[in-house]
Order: C-alpha cells, then structure tokens, then sequence
C-alpha cells in the first residue's frame, strides 16, 4: 500500500506545519586567517593610497681599513638607500538582496521573521570574511586556478570535472582551496582575454562549483544561466591554457606581462606576492636582493624539516635575530599532516596541550623561537609562510590598512533600499556593506617562505 501523507485528508492542509529551529549549513564559516588580518590592522585607511619607505642598504663601501701610519684620505663617501613605494588601496563591496515582503514582515514580526533576514547578512559577512581570508595568499591577480586536464559529463545535469594545475614550481596557478562552493566562474587565457565559452543549450553566465576534492585537486564546475539555472552541456570547451576568476572581477591581467601585483587589478596582494623573491614588483618593491622574502626552495623533494631549518637559518642570517620573534608557521593541512613522522623523530617539535582550553598542537623550535604549526584551506600544498612578530614598537611586518565592513548609507537614512531596474523598481530590497584597504609587507626578508615541495 501507498504511503499517504495528512495533507491528502479531508481538512489535512489545516494542520500547521512545524520547522524546527535554526537553519542547517552546511559549509565551512571558519574565517580564522581573517582574523590573522584584523591583528595586524594598522587603523582605517585615509585617502587613496599608503606610502612608505624601503631602506636597502647601510652604505658599507664608506667603511674601509687605513694603513695608520701613512696620510691616506677618508674612503668616499656612500649614502643609505631610501626608496619610497606606494600601495594602493582597493575595495571590497558586498550586497545582500531579500524579497520585499519577506523583509516587511520581519519588520512588523521580527520573533518570526527576523532569521532569514539575519542568516542573509550573516551569511554575506561570513563569505566576505573568507574572501579576504583567501586573499591573504593570494598573488594580486585574483587567479583562482587553472585549468591542467577536463573530463566533461554532457546533457542535462552535465558537468565540467576540471583536474586543477598543482604542480610543486615556484610559480603560483591557484588551487582547489580557492574555489567556493556556488561561487560563480569565467575562463580566461592567460593574456586576460576571455576563453572559449562552453557549448550549451541556453545563454551562458558563468561556471558554478558543484563540489570539489582536494585529494585529487579537482573541482566539479556546472554551466548556468542569469537566473541561476543549470544548463544542458554539449562540451566545456576547457582547456590547459585556461584560467579561472572570479566573474565579478572588474580587470582581468596579462599575466605574462604583469607589471606590478599590487596595482594589476582590484584585488589585494598575498603573502604570494608580498613575501617573494622572484624579481617581482609589488607596490613599487622589485622582489629581489634585500628587498626579497627569505624563500627555501624545495626542488620538488618531499617536504622535511631540514627545509623549515634552513629557511629559518636564512631568514635570522637576513634579518638578524633581536629584532623578531617568529612563532607561528602557516601551511595546508596536508603539509602538517606530512610533518607529523618528523615530529615523532625530531626533538625539536614539540607538543602543546592545554587542558583548560582543549588546545592541541605542535611546535617547532628554532633557537629561541618557537613557532606554530597552523594550518589554512587557503594555502597551496607546495607552500610555507612562517611569519614574525616585531619585538620592539615599530610596528608589523604584514600591515593591514584596512576599514572595517560598514552598511552604504547616506546620513542616517535607512541601510535597505528597493532594488531598481528598467521599468521602475522590483518588489526586493537591498542594502550594501563595504570595507576599503590593502596589504603591505614592511621588511619581505623576515618572512621565511617554503615552497616547490611535495606532501
């Protein structure tokens, strides 16, 4: 026999139907590398931009050993090196739309409606937060990834099983922790020109992430149309010489020909930028010489810990070894996970427990210093950022100038507007958060940086 629901008795649909509370996500609203950027906020930003100077040298040719028993000139003279660089500031905006009627009830009868109106806001912040969070390693450019091998499932619910380019180089192609479940995706080449849109039945938006698998560095990407609505795939038209942005990003760079990261496009530069050592410009910084993070290069071995040592030897040899405390190390999971055999043969790891807070991690001890071991879903597998804090009171080595999120609005006037459109004005309403800054890195040597690993 048949299930039979109640509602199909007579008078059934009368019933109430009850929900239970809260609403079930079912994504990650961890942002803890946002709050990293909030503790090394330097105030809000004023104006268009930040400078600051860049010392690169002490003038050692002025010092030089005299014979003393003869009259011998002074050696010549040889100023400091002073150079003065600029970062610009860009902007991170936000909008969050609700129906009309929808947000008139929640006004008039907040204890039932008040939730979907607070979980959009929320949940608007949260992916704001996680943005920034991603960011943080990124390179300047907004890359998200590119395109290695794509094996397309055509027809109706058809999909794009894209195998993301992970390679252990130096150089930098994105990677699945980059991607966000839902985000909306364009391909382009890497001369910033648009790519070959798939073939579909319907007009095509954007690739959206269905799901994804850090294992094997894939992501699942489904075609859609303005309205949100997935559309039958003939072929994906993807190829490995395609990367992929954000769809709502304004400028899309050359990237063979990138003159400085911190000015390619709207997007903040990374600890992938700002703590380099390829000749790169950032902010006006050629990435190179003093002015370059200490950077280990792996060659593609396994990682061990001989690479954080020497990257550490290195970075104290550049930096020396008053000014700093180093104690926190920031790698993918994967790393960690691959550090954890060394760990067990190595003295200098340690374990930290704290039974108060439920706290439990290892650290590495280098000197004087030790360092945490963290893990971020926003770092490349082949990558290590070990980072310093400044003894004295001279500020950060990584500055955030950066606002906080605040509602658009014009004097005290209501944050939520109708939302308008050709014929007049839709029965929805919005309102938009912003938040403006950028990211500088003060000293890019104190920062110890691993990469070109295997995990």
């Amino acid at each position: 026999m048949a299930y039979s629901p109640i509602g199909n008795l007579n008078l059934g649909n009368f019933l109430q139907i009850a929900f239970s509370d809260g609403v079930r996500n079912q994504l990650s609203e961890d942002y803890r590398d946002y709050d990293m950027v909030k503790q090394i906020r330097e105030g809000n930003p004023n104006g268009r931009q930040v400078n600051f100077l860049f010392q690169k040298s002490f003038g050692p040719a002025a010092v030089q050993y005299r014979n003393p028993n003869f009259s011998v000139n002074f050696p010549a003279a040889q100023q400091v090196s002073t150079q003065e660089h600029t970062a610009l500031y860009k902007e991170l905006d936000v909008t969050v739309e609700l129906e009309y009627n929808l947000w008139n009830m929640a006004r008039k009868s907040p204890a039932k409606y008040a939730e979907p109106l607070a979980n959009e806001i929320a949940s608007k912040t949260t992916a704001a937060k996680r943005r920034l969070a991603a960011d943080l390693y990124g390179d300047g450019t907004g890359l998200v990834g590119k395109v290695a091998s794509v094996t397309d499932t055509v027809g109706v619910n058809g999909s794009a099983v894209v195998t993301l380019d992970a390679t252990t180089a130096a150089v930098f192609n994105g990677h699945v922790g980059m991607f966000e479940f839902g985000d909306l995706l364009r391909v382009h080449e890497v001369t910033g020109t648009p790519a070959t849109a798939p073939t579909v039945v319907g007009t095509f938006l954007a690739w959206r992430v269905r799901s994804k698998n850090r294992q094997a560095s894939q992501v699942t990407l489904e075609a859609v149309s303005a309205s949100g609505a997935v559309l039958e795939l003939t072929a994906s038209n993807l190829a490995d010489t395609d990367y992929f942005y954000r769809i709502g990003q304004p400028s899309i760079p050359n990237r063979s020909a990138i003159v400085d990261y911190g000015a390619a496009t709207e997007v903040i530069p990374g600890l992938e930028s700002l703590a380099s050592s390829d000749g790169r410009v950032v902010h006006g910084i050629s990435m190179s010489g003093a002015s370059a993070s200490s950077t280990f290069d792996g060659g593609g071995s396994a990682l061990d810990v001989s690479m954080i040592q020497t990257a550490m030897d290195q970075a104290k040899i550049n930096v020396g070894q008053s000014t700093y405390a180093w104690k926190k190390m920031c790698m993918a999971p994967e790393a960690a996970a691959a550090l954890i055999e060394s760990r067990e043969q190595d003295r200098r790891f340690h374990s930290i427990e704290d039974n108060k807070r439920g706290v439990r991690t290892f650290i590495y001890q280098h000197g004087n210093d030790a360092i945490e071991v963290t893990t971020s879903e926003y770092i490349p597998k082949a990558r290590i950022f070990i980072s310093p804090e400044n003894k004295s009171t001279k500020g950060k080595v990584l500055e955030a100038h950066m606002s906080d999120f605040e509602q658009v609005k014009v004097n005290d006037s209501s944050a939520f507007m109708l939302k308008s459109s050709a014929d007049g004005y839709e029965r929805k309403i919005v309102t938009y958060m912003s938040a403006v800054g950028t990211l500088i890195c003060k000293h890019p040597a104190a920062i110890a940086r691993i990469q070109n690993f295997t995990v």
